[in-house]
């Protein structure tokens, strides 16, 4: 058939006004479905890109490294030998330091970054519009606008940095806009000359890197000769090594992420395809009227195709703009804990294979939605009639195989996810995908099972609206928009239950792991500044001796603790005090003994690992390893736990133990046990005053600091919070595009019914019921199959992120997510299905 005759067709047919609302509707249903699946996935892509432009805009052309181990950093004339390594073009040296900027309205946590002036001329775009007069002789500070604007800061005006608890003043003396450098502007830096850095931070003569370019052809060379040099207590590794560390330490995160993602993206598609299906009575009609003007098989496919092109390329533009407008509201890459170990923007990132999934997702559902449905009409003669009813040949026995047939594949794809939760739960994925193929494969058995039983049980009311509702639901013509519509419902409660029930079943284990690690004291006093919430930035310890007599204290220890590169893993290395109750929380522990465990560490020169570092070194519990600390040191694995809630990796130590290996016997924390009969909020009052406003230090109770690490972990976790709301509000939309294309529907029905003489209100009611049974039937049968999803997503998650997860059916978010879609599809029914039923008896079906 021509194209102009297929417009032609088109044009006529949405004339029609019924014809074009429903079209409208699945449009709608269409577009909610690419927005979800387009705003998950920019959540999957937005957090790894600020840390790798930042490595890259910082390093330039450099191609290798010398990294210290440690914040203490090492001796800046370690430059001088550098420069005459035969090969070596241009070395620079660096001094990054975690900190805080202090402005009239607040603080912020930023990286240091004191830069040497070639920077200007050999490193990347962060510092190319710096002359090198500027890098040298500047005695200021330049932030990034949003920092800036977050502190109250002005150029030209003064601010304050803390580093560990030395507090300088300094002159803000450039706000960088994004002109300046460019997609950077959203990182979290505070950049000055790398003499003035060492100033503000006191570490004068000291730098934590040195960055090298080679001369062509020459790079093993230098880099063993720089390996040489480091003699095992420094790290040789590419220039942008951080972007490595980076990847590992957010593979975790992105990893549950993608994860939750592809549940998102799986319930999006069935939205739209669910959404076609409700308008299939409309392509049967056209199908009837094409042949009956003569037109073929392929001639119908041909004009199918097109309904389906429209639908799918105007249900894809509202849909990417929806997504786009729900990830700017909603999808924020927080980076939480990470930006503890790591200077984390927090730039949206949209990327053309996020447009091309959701577009070709969209597009594959209109096809698919336009032709599956018509299959068997399609497959008729062309002397048959098309109209609604069994197909030639299908009997009541056919019926009844082909739902026997339905059960027993539902069946066989519930025992695949059987099989994947207990084998393999990090395919998790396929398990879902078999989980929901199961849940529509026996979602219409169950609903039939439903309607009967309220067909039973309504008998007794004799009521004319509950047996129009029956009789409706099993009419034949209309069967795939009722299972669409409970469909919709089911999947969108399948969606929010697993993957609202999984994301509140790690948040426990990490709301756990936070009560555990915190306390084991009375009151914490670490350096001051939300980067320091893990307590891994070190003090000196003049002050313990004159807290440890302060009337309400019973004793004082040193906790210590730091991040540590271990491969390519950035992992946090725990010291507690030998006296600590509890070295090892029971929580974490994976395997060994506990008792046992906390033995070794007390006793020293043991250690106890996470299970992935132990993985990728090949080691088991009573094995020997060096840790490549400062001071390189051999441990013996005391037992293998959780990752502690760091996605890289945890390494606990005693305190002693991290002393010897740091070469430092600075502090990161002060654990305060208290007197009987003083409360810890008594206590931290005592502790705060006689440390004075000046210190540097802040003081928490145990239950402060844990609050502040539960708030943490739930930053880090923002994103699948953001999923699982998105999920929500997609199937709020979805519902009301679906119960609107029914209510619509059915207003010729109701037209010709008034004529039979039934009142308003009985029809209404009818609605009521047959929408209500729909729903809720739907919805009820989506809690079920999210329960068993909840428990497969909660064990991929534990085992792709490593994190604590506590196992827990979520009823109540079950009950809730049944209640509020079917609610709102209650309230999006009652109104205009009221107005419906006011539908006068002479209306036109047309």
């Amino acid at each position: 058939m021509a194209l102009s005759s297929i417009i032609r067709i088109y044009r006529a047919r949405l004339r029609v006004r019924r014809v074009l609302v429903q079209e409208l509707l699945a449009v709608l249903g269409l577009a909610v479905g690419v927005a979800l699946l387009f705003a998950s996935q920019v959540a999957s892509t937005s957090l790894d890109h600020s840390v790798s432009q930042l490595s890259r805009d910082l390093v330039g052309n450099m191609q290798l490294q010398l990294q210290a181990r440690g914040p203490q950093g090492f001796d800046k004339q370690l430059l001088s030998r550098v420069r005459r390594i035969p090969g070596v073009e241009q070395a620079l040296p660096v001094l990054e330091e975690q900190a805080d900027v202090i402005g009239p309205h607040g603080r912020e946590s930023v990286e240091l970054l004191g830069a040497a002036p070639s920077f200007a001329h050999s490193g990347g775009e962060l510092l190319r519009h710096f002359s090198a007069e500027k890098l040298a002789h500047q005695q200021a500070l330049a932030l990034p606008a949003p920092v800036a604007k977050a502190i109250g800061a002005e150029s030209l005006l003064p601010i304050e940095i803390q580093v560990g608890t030395h507090i300088s003043s300094t002159l803000l003396g450039a706000t960088l806009q994004e002109g300046d450098i460019g997609e950077l502007v959203n990182s979290p830096v505070a950049i000055a000359p790398v003499g003035y850095a060492e100033q503000l931070s006191g570490t004068i003569g000291r730098v934590t890197r040195i960055f090298v370019r080679t001369e062509p052809g020459r790079e093993a060379q230098v880099r063993a000769a720089l390996t040489r040099l480091a003699a095992g207590r420094l790290n040789v590794e590419p220039a942008d090594f951080d972007s490595t560390l980076f990847a590992k330490a957010a593979a975790p995160a992105n990893q549950a992420a993608e994860l939750f993602s592809a549940i998102s993206a799986l319930v999006g598609f069935m939205f739209a395809f669910n959404a076609m299906l409700i308008t299939a009575r409309l392509r049967r009609d056209l199908i009837g009227e094409l042949r009956r003007h003569g037109a073929t098989r392929w001639m119908t496919i041909d004009t199918l195709l097109f309904d389906a092109l429209i639908l799918g390329v105007l249900g894809c533009i509202l849909g990417l703009m929806l997504g786009d407008l729900a990830s700017i509201a909603l999808f924020h890459s927080n980076p939480g804990y990470l930006s503890y170990a790591f200077p984390v923007g927090s730039r949206r990132v949209v990327t053309w294979q996020s447009v091309a999934v959701a577009v070709g997702a969209g597009m594959l559902a209109a096809c698919i939605g336009v032709l599956v449905p018509l299959r068997s009409v399609l497959a008729r003669p062309l002397r048959r009639s098309p109209v609604g009813g069994r197909a030639p040949g299908q009997d009541d026995g056919t019926t009844r195989r082909w739902m026997a047939a339905r059960i027993a594949g539902g069946l066989a794809c519930l025992a695949v996810t059987t099989i994947i939760l207990g084998s393999h739960p990090a395919g998790a994925i396929l398990g879902s995908v078999t989980l929901v193929i199961a849940l529509l494969l026996l979602l219409e058995p169950l609903l039939d099972g439903v309607v009967a039983g309220f067909d039973r049980a309504s008998r007794s009311l004799r009521s004319a609206a509950t047996g129009l509702a029956v009789i409706e639901l099993r009419t034949p013509a209309t069967r795939a928009r009722s299972l669409a519509i409970a469909a919709t419902g089911a999947i969108a409660v399948f969606g929010s239950v697993a993957i609202q029930g999984a994301h509140g079943n790690l948040q426990q284990g990490l709301d756990r792991t936070a009560t555990d690690m915190n306390r084991v004291t009375d009151v914490w006093v670490s350096a001051a500044g939300s980067a320091n919430t893990l307590g891994t930035t070190p003090f000196a310890i003049g002050s313990a001796a004159r807290l440890d007599r302060l009337p309400g204290v019973r004793s004082l220890s040193i906790y210590r603790g730091g991040f540590l590169d271990i491969g390519d893993r950035r992992a946090w290395v725990i010291a507690p005090p030998s006296s600590s109750p509890a070295p090892v929380p029971s929580s974490q522990l994976l395997k060994g003994s506990l008792a046992l465990a906390n033995a070794r560490l007390r006793a020293g020169g043991w250690a106890v690992i996470s299970q992935a570092i132990a993985n990728e070194r090949h080691l088991r519990i009573g094995d020997s390893f060096t840790l490549p600390s400062p001071l390189p040191t051999v441990f013996r694995v005391a037992a293998l736990s959780t990752n502690v809630g760091w996605p890289p990796g945890a390494v606990i130590l005693n305190s002693a133990d991290y002393a010897r290996a740091w070469g430092s016997s600075e502090a990161s924390a002060y654990n305060i046990a208290l007197r009987p009969g003083v409360s810890p909020a008594r206590g931290a009052v005592e502790v705060r005053r006689a440390l004075g406003s000046n210190s540097g230090l802040t003081v928490q109770t145990a239950r402060g600091r844990e609050l502040e690490w539960r708030a943490s972990s739930r930053d880090g976790l923002s994103r699948l919070s953001q999923i699982s709301a998105l999920v929500l509000i997609a199937a709020a939309l979805a519902m009301a595009g679906a119960m609107a294309a029914m209510i619509w529907q059915r207003r010729p029905q109701l037209a010709y019914l008034k004529r039979q003489g039934y009142r308003r209100g009985v029809l209404w009611r009818a609605l009521i019921y047959e929408s209500g049974l729909l729903l809720v039937a739907g919805c009820a049968i989506g809690a079920v199959f999210g329960l068993y999803g909840q428990l497969l997503l909660s064990h991929a998650l534990e085992r792709v992120t490593g994190f604590p997860v506590v196992f827990s059916v979520g009823a109540l978010v079950a009950l809730r997510s049944v209640a509020l879609v079917s609610v709102a599809a209650a309230a999006i029914v009652a109104v205009p299905g009221y107005m419906a039923a006011g539908v006068t008896a002479s209306v036109n079906p047309g």
